[in-house]
Order: structure tokens, then sequence, then C-alpha cells
């Protein structure tokens, strides 16, 4: 009979984040939810318990060092190995040039890339110890290029994407699998802010259940939905005669 697995979600307030904890309670899952918001993981660890699962909860707020630390030694001390960790805390904050704000730019990036680079430090260590484990760090199919409004929230995913990239080459050797996320629009309290159209807009349990599914299959980058993947590789190779004009009017200034 094979074991349960142990895995962390570290954001797992809200979203996609919430989304998979209630769907990898489905298959037979110890978990840890790490989030800044502890009364919310604390509301979603006490309904998996309810419902016969196993969950385990720590407030962890990923711009903060040792915060990230202490909540991935008591997932350890918890569930005492760590089968799969799933990085996916970010927030997103409407940034336009006219009236741009390096604190707000530096913000987004302490979350959405440094919280990711915070807890390999963490979780690194911990799996070539153990000899395996996966670790699936949550970017955005925004990271392909600088959008209108949504400078510090590219910025940091592009910086995530090509972190995990480099995790993912060098940790093979350990054993130690590294999965690159790149959702498209999934309905969440940060996409509820945006002023466009938002093609293919996924529901979070959905999102989570492709999301679980590429991590168990060992892909290296799960990306969704397949119409946003193929506009973002169109973007990526747009020359900026034809990106530039395209984009420039796509959100109106306040």
């Amino acid at each position: 009979m094979l074991k349960n697995q142990n895995v962390i979600i570290i954001g797992a307030s809200q979203g996609i984040g919430e989304a998979l904890a209630y769907e990898y309670a489905l298959h037979n899952t110890n978990l840890v939810l790490l989030s800044r918001n502890e009364e919310a993981i604390q509301r979603t660890a006490e309904e998996i318990d309810s419902k016969g699962g196993k969950a385990f909860y720590k407030k962890c707020d990923v711009s903060d060092f040792e915060q990230v630390k202490d909540g991935i030694d008591f997932s350890v001390e918890k569930l005492g190995t760590i089968d799969i960790a799933i990085i996916n805390s970010g927030i997103g904050i409407k940034q336009w040039m006219s009236e741009f704000k390096s604190e707000e730019f530096i913000t987004v990036v302490q979350t959405n890339t440094f919280g990711i680079a915070r807890a390999l430090e963490c979780l690194i260590p911990i799996m070539k110890k153990q000899g395996y484990g996966k670790i699936a760090g949550v970017s955005s199919l925004a990271d392909v290029r600088g959008y209108p409004g949504s400078s510090g929230y590219g910025a940091s995913k592009a910086a995530a994407s090509r972190l995990l990239e480099s995790a993912r080459v060098e940790l093979k050797k350990y054993g130690i699998r590294v999965i690159t996320v790149k959702p498209g629009f999934v309905k969440t309290a940060m996409t509820d802010k945006n002023e466009f159209y938002m093609p293919q807009l996924l529901q979070p349990d959905k999102a989570a259940k492709i999301i679980r599914k590429g991590i168990k299959k060992g892909k290296s980058i799960v990306q969704f939905p397949l119409g946003v993947v193929l506009l973002t590789k169109i973007a990526k190779y747009a020359p900026n005669w034809l990106f530039d004009p395209a984009l420039r009017n796509l959100r109106k200034e306040e």
C-alpha cells in the first residue's frame, strides 16, 4: 500500500493555493498549509480535518526569511519528510509608469521572486538529505513580456521562471525535480482587479486539478490553458513595432 504523500503549500490562504489544499486533500495527502493569513489557513485546515483529511497550518510571510525557515522546519516536524513543496505565494499591484513607485515594485518582487528564493534555500538541504522531492514554484504566463500596468508582476514572474529553471537543471542529480507552474488567467482576488478581458478564465479548482496532475507526471513546466499559452508565445516573439501599439491602449489609466 502506498503511503500518503506529504505536501506543503506555501501561500495556501486563497485562490489557487486554497484550491490546491482541497485538491490534494482528496488524494490521500498529509498537508501543511503556510500563509501570512493564519485565520484563513486555519479554517481550511480544520475543514480538511473534519472531512477525514490531515492538515496542519502555520503563519508564514514569505517576505521574512525566518518565518519561511520556521514554516518549513514546522513542516518537517509534523510530516517527517516533504514529498512535494508548492511555492504559491504571489501578489500583484497595478503600476502605471506615469506614477511609478519603486517601493511598490520592490514589494511585488519581495513576494513573487524572493519568496521563492527563500523557500528554495530552506527546502534544498532537506530534499538533498532525503534524496528525493518535488518543488513546484508558481510563476505565470505573464513572464514573457513587459505588459502595461504590470511592470512589477511581469518582472517578478520572469525572474521567478529563470530561478526555477536554473534550480531544475542543477538539482536533478540530487533526485529533486523542480516544476515551473505557469497559469494563465485564474479567477482570484488578484485577477478580479483586472480591467481587461481575460480569455479562458479558469476557476481555481480547475487550475488546481491541472497543477496536481502536472506535478504527479513530473512535467518540467505546467502551463495552461492552451489558448493563452499560444497567445503568449506569439507575444514573446512579436516585434516591438507590432507589440508596442497593440498593448499601449490595452488598459486606460485612471
